[in-house]
């Protein structure tokens, strides 16, 4: 018997019309919203193949970031290794799409900041802060509620969840280091709108869907619903839409029920999710929320909530990413002058 992936029941005629419904929907609101990256400009998107330092690193326009992830440390340790490893600094945010930029590398968990104040008696005038690479704030007007500092202990400043919050000298965080970094030589492989990496393109279009919508749209611009085999497509998901205020969200990937299960002879293992692309079955990455995956018959698509995945019915409606590769016709283009 053929393993069939699932998708949600609905009966013949009514079935056809409703995908049909679903990809005029899917391409109607498409055209109205413009995708969120690539042919925007270079200060209000990543770019995850042109910094020197690796490919741990991720361009923001003139600057290159470094996200230390779960390894946490004391406020002044991380600035030194930010200076003495990288020739940079502690981050340090000078618009409102930086913050927002920033809130979304780290999926908005608590990570410092190079601001500090000067003097600790003086905690609640903004005028007493200062950023470690002494970049100077200018129109933008910092998430940081002076009025709510406890006490002069606190006079080192994280970002977690859009919001920059007074911590303590002892506190151990995750931290961002930030690099100027000359531009590599960049091409645009992928169609305007499009992000590039690992020879991919990806886009993640700015309105909510279906998952039956979500693949319509992607397979109407030759793209599936995005597939995901390593930490940098993994990272890649929360960096494409910079533009939208908040958190990461949820995102349909790719992933879908096999109905049946089957066996993989080679290794006995048990197979029960494939992508959608058909790249390969599931290799446990990217991993399980736990409660996830459900058993039952309902919940069959999978969405990527920040690191995590987890099963959900495919009439639930979330934002979405395609990907698809990169056409031979367009390696090598010249980018807009924008």
């Amino acid at each position: 018997m053929s393993n069939r992936i699932e998708a949600p029941q609905t009966a013949g005629p009514r079935r056809l019309l409703l995908l049909l419904l679903a990809s005029l929907l899917a391409v109607a609101v498409g055209a109205s919203k413009p995708a969120a990256t690539g042919g925007a400009s270079t200060e209000r998107a990543a770019f995850f193949e042109l910094c020197s330092q690796g490919s741990e690193w991720v361009r923001f326009g003139d600057y290159c970031y470094w996200w230390s992830g779960n390894r946490s440390e004391y406020w002044e340790p991380a600035e030194r290794r930010c200076v003495d490893q990288f020739n940079g600094h502690l981050a340090s945010v000078t618009s409102m799409f930086e913050d927002s930029f920033i809130a979304k590398l780290t999926y908005c968990r608590s990570t410092w900041l190079g601001y500090y104040a000067v003097n600790l008696d003086l905690l609640d005038q903004p005028s007493n802060y200062r950023w470690t690479d002494r970049s100077i704030l200018t129109n933008f007007v910092p998430p940081h509620n002076f009025s709510r500092i406890p006490d002069i202990h606190y006079p080192l400043v994280s970002a977690e969840n859009l919001q920059w919050i007074n911590r303590v000298y002892h506190d151990r965080h995750p931290y961002v280091c930030k690099v100027k970094t000359p531009e590599r030589n960049r091409t645009c492989d992928c169609p305007n709108g499009w992000q590039q990496l690992n020879g991919y393109c990806y886009t993640m279009p700015r309105f909510e869907a279906t998952y039956i919508e979500a693949d319509f749209y992607c397979r109407g611009r030759n793209a599936f619903v995005a597939s995901l085999h390593n930490n940098q497509e993994l990272r890649a998901m929360s960096l494409l839409d910079i533009e939208s205020r908040g958190c990461p969200f949820d995102t349909w990937i790719g992933l879908l029920k096999l109905n049946p299960c089957r066996v993989d002879f080679s290794t006995g293992k048990k197979i029960c999710y494939r992508w959608s692309d058909r790249s390969s079955d599931y290799q446990d990455f990217p991993a399980w929320q736990t409660g996830s995956p459900s058993d039952d018959q309902v919940t069959n698509c999978v969405l990527l909530q920040d690191e995590e995945i987890k099963t959900v019915p495919c009439h639930t409606r979330a934002r979405f990413v395609c990907k698809k590769k990169v056409q031979l016709a367009m390696r090598g283009r010249q980018c807009p002058a924008s």
